[in-house]
């Protein structure tokens, strides 16, 4: 035990006033994170002891309550009860940071709806305390909260070319430009994903970083591996070497998100069809999931079972059919009543073939909803972000600037470079 934790609470008064600070977490390396936490706040006579809830309870029974407690929740089977019953000795002013090391969504739910500032996983970092504290509303634990919280939207492709990209980059756009929100678009195809070609942007090397080495992460870190298509609108890609192989720590999906979840309205995730670990974690971690279909026979297989999938991975989330490239006859389309028939699956949202989609949006460097704004496949996008953003019909009308969005000028002569992004064009 640190030699601080058996100060009384008249020696505590006479070693000066300000900001008081309580650790109570079982390793060493995090009770000195919590020092360094004070130090950098400016905070005096910082309290840190081993121990994790009971060592808080004990203390707060016997000493004055502290502004902050930092604890640690591994040493008890039901943390949500036991921080319920510490609760009746905390005042409403107290902040609490929950640490610890399981990895469960709906935990994490359960201690924010206690009243808990943040719960994060350990390894715990200086910069992930301070993102708590700076995202912090002053609530009450024991009386639940109304934080505002980034909604994880992921869309998946049934089969490949089903168009889950220009879905997922079309409705984040929509989200962002039409409707206000702040959005960070993720795509998780680290070497053939095309959210941020379908931006005009250039992928980075930062996301590949942020999910290999997860203890790095914070604000900055990530701040700095994004892509700016608009102040509203943030993306995260990349464009890895094909001879390399990725490997996504365990985590790092957890502590991303932890990290965008307060700074942002919608986390809209482009999945690739490739059922890996990282994968079911952000289907575990999403509230809506999407589906994105043609209706070839092929899709109708494959779309029975990544429906059942995903419903079996996340029970509680929101799940939306969407039907793409309807009308494109080519494609082995059967009719949508047929396909529904096969299914006995209810399409969502239908968005219809559009022929000039690829010249339109390949020549303007732009997404479908973007460069073709008045196109039945626009309109139907915007329904896809209307319903995932809450949005009532009437609303949206009255605060939509598709009116104020220039129309796309295409190129009258068309040489092979008219179809690349300005990024491309600058070295073809």
């Amino acid at each position: 035990m640190d030699n601080n934790a058996n100060l009384t609470p008249e020696a505590e008064a006479s070693q000066g006033t300000g900001p008081r600070l309580l650790a109570c977490v079982a390793e060493p390396e995090t009770r000195q994170v919590a020092r360094d936490l004070a130090a950098a706040q400016g905070w005096r006579n910082p309290v840190a002891i081993e121990g994790g809830v009971a060592a808080a309870h004990e203390y707060i029974t016997k000493h004055a309550p502290p502004n902050l407690l930092i604890v640690d929740i591994d040493d008890v089977e039901d943390p949500v009860k036991t921080l319920a019953d510490l609760a009746e000795l905390c005042p409403p002013e107290m902040t609490v940071i929950a640490l610890g090391k399981r990895n469960e969504l709906t935990l994490y739910r359960d201690l924010i709806e206690l009243g808990v500032t943040d719960y994060l996983l350990k390894p715990v970092t200086l910069a992930m305390l301070e993102r708590s504290l700076r995202g912090d509303n002053k609530r009450q634990l024991g009386q639940g909260t109304a934080k505002t919280q980034a909604h994880v939207v992921s869309f998946v492709g049934v089969r490949g070319g089903a168009g889950a990209t220009t879905i997922a980059s079309s409705v984040a756009w929509c989200l962002a430009h039409l409707y206000q929100k702040r959005v960070t678009l993720i795509d998780l195809d680290l070497q053939f994903g095309n959210a941020a070609l379908s931006l005009d942007l250039a992928p980075a090397a930062g996301l590949r970083e942020a999910l290999e080495f997860p203890s790095r992460l914070d604000s900055r870190l990530l701040g700095a591996a994004m892509l700016e298509e608009s102040p509203r609108l943030k993306v995260l890609a990349a464009e890895e070497p094909l001879v390399d192989q990725m490997h996504v720590a365990p985590g790092a999906i957890d502590t991303m998100l932890n990290v965008l979840r307060h700074d942002y309205d919608y986390v809209v995730v482009d999945a690739p069809r490739i059922l890996s670990e990282e994968v079911r974690r952000i289907l575990t971690l999403s509230s809506t999931i999407g589906l994105v279909t043609d209706l070839s026979l092929a899709s109708a297989r494959d779309l029975l079972r990544l429906a059942d999938f995903a419903r079996t991975m996340t029970p509680s989330a929101r799940h939306m059919i969407v039907a793409n490239h309807v009308g494109a006859k080519h494609r082995g389309e059967i009719a949508k009543a047929e396909f529904e028939r096969v299914t006995a699956v209810k399409l969502d949202h239908v968005v219809p073939f559009e022929p000039t989609a690829a010249l339109a949006t390949a020549s303007t460097g732009s997404v479908l909803s973007a460069a073709l704004k008045h196109a039945p496949a626009a309109a139907a996008i915007r329904a896809i972000a209307m319903r995932i953003g809450g949005i009532e019909p009437a609303a949206a009308k009255s605060n939509s600037v598709l009116a104020k969005l220039p129309l796309p000028k295409l190129p009258a002569k068309l040489s092979p470079s008219a179809f690349l992004p300005s990024f491309l064009k600058r070295s073809a």
